[in-house]
């Protein structure tokens, strides 16, 4: 992979010494093997020099890769990231990770392939059965786990809405617990609030008002200045929509304020599922 031309860049960019970087680590001898693409060093020591460098291995990989991702880790990124609901990105996503996996073995894209035919099956109107039939073996192989970690969750969470409402709700439960270990990890705070987030809709399905709106509240309250705004409107929105089933009024406050928010970006898309997802609850 040449890691080491890469390394030596860094730390020249960096003006560091060869003797401060392998100092405890390695010897200036391979150090200098290693910088040179001559031998490999093994993990621990590599992960030792990135320390050294105030770096992390995804920083790293992303400059490694002329400052941009590697292939697979934009696949799955472009894949967490995509709207569900459109078709022709479904197929796009599809038509990219057979691409990939037809030169490399990896089974999270051959998970990620299964839940893109799962989808594309509901938006061709195969059926909600032949569609959960795709992704119930990744189900039934993570739930044998004994520990999930960070991919693992965001996998689980594309295929929650697949499963019925009440088997949804104590999976993402089950997620949100065992999240709680990784309350101090910076990268897990975006996850917990799409988690909650979809959450408040499984619960809204299965006409428990009074818990989704308790969720939706903390949400709010507890991240309200850092919440991106397609986050936040979504918040609002399902808010008025529990204020409506629990106390009917004929006027929609929090769902007003959503689509003022979404209008200030020009987010038509999310404007109309907003709308139309409020008009499904609310007749």
């Amino acid at each position: 992979m040449n890691y080491g031309s890469t390394l030596k860049v860094i730390r020249k960019n960096k003006g560091y010494s060869q003797q401060y970087l392998a100092k405890n680590i390695l010897s200036q001898s391979s150090f200098s093997k290693f910088e040179h693409n001559q031998c490999d060093i093994n993990f621990v020591a590599f992960h030792q020099l990135l320390e050294k460098l105030n770096m992390t291995y995804n920083e790293f990989s992303f400059i490694h890769e002329g400052f941009q991702n590697a292939k697979k880790t934009q696949l799955v990124q472009d894949f967490f990231s995509m709207p569900y609901n459109s078709k022709e990105e479904l197929k796009r996503m599809l038509m990219a990770i057979d691409e990939y996996l037809q030169y490399n073995e990896d089974l999270l894209l051959e998970d990620l392939r299964l839940v893109c035919l799962a989808l594309l099956h509901l938006r061709e109107n195969l059926g909600m059965e032949n569609a959960r039939k795709l992704v119930t073996p990744i189900w039934t192989r993570m739930s044998a786990l004994h520990n999930w970690y960070i991919t693992d969750f965001r996998l689980l969470n594309s295929i929650l809405y697949f499963f019925p409402t009440d088997i949804a709700i104590e999976i993402s439960n089950n997620m949100l617990q065992r999240l709680k270990k990784y309350k101090k990890f910076e990268e897990v705070k975006n996850l917990k609030l799409t988690l909650c987030i979809n959450l408040s809709l499984l619960l809204i399905k299965n006409k428990q008002y009074k818990e989704a709106l308790q969720i939706l509240n903390k949400l709010l309250n507890e991240n309200l200045k850092i919440m991106p705004y397609q986050s936040l409107a979504v918040c609002l929105s399902r808010k008025e929509i529990c204020l409506q089933k629990l106390l009917p009024s004929n006027e929609t406050p929090y769902l007003s304020k959503a689509i003022e928010l979404v209008k200030i970006y020009n987010d038509d898309s999310l404007l109309q599922t907003i709308t139309l997802e409020f008009g499904q609850y609310i007749h």
